[in-house]
């Protein structure tokens, strides 16, 4: 199925993410501080263009948006936001 609705899209390296993905996943300002929003786990972080994940005892994972496992996620984002 095809969305009727005209979408800008943001192009990061070569990563395609759409206008719903960007509004669904924008941080969000409370009390003057923005807090990124989270998708399976991970924090969502447009501006760097990259998914993290923090876990009190292990390291820290870093996902650019533009790595295989980064576009995976997006993919399933994408999918999540339109269905």
């Amino acid at each position: 199925m095809k969305c009727s609705l005209r979408l800008e899209v943001m192009y990061v390296d070569e990563v395609h993410i759409c206008e719903l993905c960007q509004r669904a996943y924008e941080p969000k300002e409370i009390n003057g501080v923005r807090k990124l929003k989270e998708y399976k786990g991970y924090t969502v972080d447009l501006r760097l263009q990259q998914f993290r994940k923090l876990e009190y005892g292990k390291l820290p994972q870093f996902i650019d948006f533009a790595s295989p496992k980064g576009k995976k996620l997006l993919d399933q984002m994408h999918e999540a936001v339109t269905h």
